[in-house]
């Protein structure tokens, strides 16, 4: 019985040893495999600008598919390093939340199985367009640029996606409206080095208070269809968060899918 006990013992180690060799090899090439992925997600981008104010940064509330992540689908993080999206995808604010970006990011990546997206989110929200010009002295317009060239070591700018206009919505700012963003979006092409970059322009929200809304609404479909590659996107009529302000989440999620289609449209054009 001893004799059969040391037997069956030896054959359980021989079969541990023959095992240990069959699994080191594996654990190597598994090792290495993964080595290798990591090093690729980190270039090969679709890049897209995410521009604007508070309804580009998105202020509706997160819910599990915000934070859901997809594995196509990237962002510049505040310490320039691109890391999978998830909401909030923007750093102004402390009641930041959902925005259209990751729904477009999504959109896009499923329409190509073969790329990956990476979002650049620089919006800023309670700004003006006026504070988006070149030169003014809060640097947004200077800190997009550095964003986006940052991006571009890691992959191809395909595209700028802008959602502003609620802080012109006034008597004085929504006439001029048209012509600051027309010089804007040429002056971002221009400086980010192609000067027939495609742009969607994503349309406000018709819960806005002021009336003007409808004045710089029109400004932003008209300057879609005088600048060229462009195309104007929009907006949900699923809601806002209770301000009469910001879309709610699953407008914003719908935002996000109308500026895929119409980014999209001008890829096939």
């Amino acid at each position: 019985m001893n004799d059969m006990k040391r037997g069956n013992c030896l054959q359980n180690k021989i079969k541990q040893i023959s095992f240990l060799i069959f699994l080191i090899p594996l654990l190597l090439l598994v090792g290495c495999h993964s080595k290798k992925e990591t090093i690729d997600l980190k270039s090969g981008y679709d890049l897209y600008l995410l521009v604007g104010q508070s309804n580009m940064a998105g202020r509706g509330v997160i819910e599990a598919e915000d934070t859901t992540e997809h594995n196509r689908v990237f962002m510049l993080n505040a310490a320039d390093e691109f890391v999978l999206a998830k909401e909030p995808l923007h750093f102004d604010k402390s009641n930041r939340g959902v925005g259209p970006g990751l729904a477009f990011g999504k959109a896009m990546a499923e329409a190509n199985p073969k790329i990956k997206i990476g979002l650049i989110p620089a919006a800023v929200g309670g700004t003006k367009i006026s504070y988006w010009e070149p030169g003014n002295s809060r640097g947004l317009y200077e800190e997009a640029i550095r964003k986006a060239k940052v991006a571009m070591k890691y992959g191809t700018l395909k595209g700028i996606v802008w959602q502003q206009g609620e802080s012109d919505s006034n008597t004085k700012d929504a006439p001029l409206y048209k012509e600051r963003l027309l010089k804007l979006l040429t002056a971002f092409r221009k400086d980010l080095g192609n000067n027939n970059l495609p742009i969607v322009i994503g349309g406000l929200g018709d819960f806005l208070k002021s009336s003007q809304y409808k004045v710089v609404n029109k400004s932003l479909q008209e300057t879609a269809n005088e600048i060229g590659n462009a195309g104007f996107s929009e907006a949900s009529t699923l809601g806002h968060i209770g301000d009469r302000l910001h879309f709610n989440s699953k407008a914003q999620r719908e935002n996000g899918n109308n500026m895929a289609k119409a980014m999209l449209k001008l890829k096939h054009h």
